[in-house]
């Protein structure tokens, strides 16, 4: 075997624990940094080396992100930046020229419906940043998977209209959320500036964001986005089903 199949084999060895501890929910389990350092350190240079960023699903260069698959989940993916941004609170994030880290998360979503257990339409799948204080990793990254059909029902029950935001509370199961409604060209603008400028008190204290947008499709079929937020050190991630059932209570 020669050496170069043997460093292959090494790096996916030390990727296959960097993940599993990267992504545990427990965030004594885990290091704040390895999700990082997958990608950075194995990810990256795997790309480079061998043509393939294992142990990611994809490492695009043009786009800065690598897409990585939850291990402990059939559906999840995750989209990291390849620049280190530390989480939500990031003054790079709010900048103009920010990338556009929604946009990418969700033209990546074919890796969620190419897994799931059922097709899955527009407004089954949904994006999630948690807050600092509910995040085990200090890289940030973004969840895609499906969304969690107690939020689909009661967008159903309130169908928001376009304009601005409005009271989302989905107790018991879930915190208050404040929600807008964008059209299907709404990822073209910063989700998190608009958060920043939109909500107060939101853009100094940033870090207690959690910030959530999930495909949305009318009565009528108009397709868009409904942008969710919550300012109490929030886990928007509850919104995402990661065993993407789509029959939940």
């Amino acid at each position: 075997m020669s050496a170069r199949v043997l460093i292959i084999l090494f790096c996916l060895a030390l990727a296959a624990v960097g993940l599993r501890m990267a992504l545990a929910e427990d965030a004594s389990a885990s290091d704040r940094g390895d999700l990082w350092r997958v990608v950075h350190n194995i990810c990256a240079p795997m790309d480079r080396i061998a043509g393939v960023p294992l142990p990611c699903l994809k490492l695009d260069r043009d786009k800065g992100v690598a897409v990585v698959r939850a291990p402990y989940d059939v559906t999840r993916i995750i989209v990291v930046p390849t620049q280190k941004i530390a989480g939500v609170e990031s003054p790079v994030l709010l900048r103009g020229d920010a990338p556009n880290l929604w946009s990418t998360a969700w033209s990546n979503r074919g890796a969620v419906t190419a897994a799931a257990p059922r097709p899955l339409a527009w407004n089954d799948i949904g994006m999630a940043v948690n807050s600092s204080s509910r995040r085990t990793q200090d890289q940030l990254h973004i969840h895609v998977d499906c969304v969690d059909a107690r939020l689909k029902r009661a967008l159903q029950a309130r169908p928001p209209r376009r304009g601005g935001w409005f009271d989302l509370d989905l107790d018991p199961w879930a915190d208050r959320y404040r929600a807008k409604r964008l059209d299907d060209a709404g990822l073209d603008r910063n989700i998190f500036k608009m958060v920043a400028d939109e909500i107060p008190g939101a853009k100094t204290h940033m870090g207690d964001q959690s910030v959530a947008v999930v495909g949305y499709e009318s009565a009528a079929g108009a397709r868009g986005f409904v942008v969710l937020t919550s300012g109490d050190g929030g886990h928007a991630e509850e919104l995402l089903d990661h065993e993407c059932s789509g029959n939940r209570r």
